[in-house]
């Protein structure tokens, strides 16, 4: 890239459109990210490297915009918080190149670095639209694939390559569709449709590896959830879970580097076995954005008005809400609630009186009066915000 395409010079922009676009592209491109190592694509690398740099150009012209919002000392305390979040949301985008550039540096060949996103909570898929599809011919929203299926589609390969596209974009015959979500629900679309998915032998040896980067990058994706729920609804004790779950990344990331070098010998091609740790590596990247984003509530500042409005409007957000004795979920385990099928929304977390639990397990009970954070679409949010409140 030429230096003078790196210029920025300002433009009067709107700061909650500027947070709203950071928010999404960030989260969006570590999935590409993930996608591309999944696939060794160096096409949609090449195409993430893109939008990195775009995200760049964004974070500028908000960082600009915030100072000159600034008029005195309270305005300086409250508009700190939205130039950390964009610095945070800009790292978590630098993480997400860093993946693509995996993909052309060859560091992304290892079979135990496939057969880790087997392991994940939320998979990853790729699928052909064969002539005799259902779905050539209707527009995203048309299918429901988000918020009745439960799979989020990333992305589409045509002549080029379309990304996050919208519900209003018609599916066409010979598609190459990006998706996530649920494993059931991956594995569903992809016997109907051509699937491209990636499937290899492990190596033994290997096995502790794979469950090391697995439980990285599962608690790097948990934490950036509850970071952004730990600003929007101001809670401390979430917060201070989100840095200390950083430490324990760290302690992760420690241990995979030791296993690497431990089970790595002359079988193994030095470049494959430096992708497994470089994997880790952008993982604590991801981890150390997301305890930037909870040190913002850690130290008293005040999220602006500003920042609460763009996560009430972004295609993924964050909820925390109180289940209402005799809702439609209280009494139900998670598993029975069915919210990730039904709406693509996974509960992260639960308060039960004063105490937290992260990362509850499918047969945990949901009681009245606990306190869920759940992450996922807008339009599912809403939905499990109604079935909490409905008596």
């Amino acid at each position: 890239m030429r230096t003078d395409e790196l210029k920025v010079e300002y433009k009067p922009t709107s700061v909650l459109q500027v947070l709203k676009e950071m928010k999404d592209v960030s989260q969006l491109a570590v999935d590409l990210g993930y996608l591309a190592v999944l696939f060794n694509d160096g096409e949609l690398a090449e195409k993430l490297l893109e939008l990195e740099n775009q995200i760049d150009s964004t974070a500028y012209q908000l960082w600009m915009s915030a100072a000159l919002a600034t008029r005195n000392p309270e305005d300086a305390e409250k508009i700190v918080g939205v130039i950390k979040l964009g610095s945070a949301l800009d790292e978590i985008s630098n993480a997400a190149a860093d993946l693509a550039k995996m993909v052309t540096l060859g560091l992304s060949k290892h079979p135990s670095l496939k057969r880790v996103f087997q392991r994940l909570e939320d998979r990853f898929g790729m699928a052909v639209i064969p002539p005799s599809s259902k779905l050539v011919g209707q527009s995203i929203g048309q299918t429901g694939l988000d918020t009745r299926v439960g799979l989020r589609i990333l992305g589409i390969k045509r002549d080029k390559w379309i990304i996050n596209p919208v519900d209003v974009e018609v599916l066409r015959e010979g598609d190459i569709l990006l998706t996530k979500g649920p494993e059931s629900k991956v594995e569903a679309l992809n016997q109907l449709l051509r699937d491209r998915s990636i499937r290899v032998k492990g190596i033994p040896s290997f096995e502790k590896v794979e469950e090391l980067l697995a439980e990285i990058i599962n608690t790097t994706e948990m934490m950036v959830d509850l970071a952004y729920g730990a600003l929007i609804y101001n809670n401390v004790d979430v917060a201070r879970e989100v840095i200390a779950l950083e430490e324990e990344v760290d302690t992760l990331h420690l241990k995979l580097e030791l296993e690497v070098l431990r089970r790595s010998g002359k079988r193994v091609r030095e470049l494959e076995a430096l992708g497994l740790i470089r994997m880790g590596l952008i993982c604590e990247m991801i981890s150390d954005a997301a305890a930037s984003i909870a040190d913002i509530v850690v130290r008293g500042l005040e999220a602006h008005e500003i920042l609460i409005k763009a996560f009430q409007e972004v295609e993924d957000t964050v909820l925390m809400t109180e289940v209402k004795p005799g809702s439609p979920i209280d009494g139900k385990t998670i598993d029975e609630t069915k919210l990730q099928e039904r709406f693509n929304v996974k509960i992260i977390a639960v308060r039960r009186a004063s105490k937290w639990l992260y990362e509850p397990n499918e047969s945990f009970k949901i009681v009245g009066k606990d306190v869920l954070i759940a992450t996922g679409l807008l339009e599912g949010i809403e939905e499990v915000k109604r079935l909490c409140s409905h008596g």
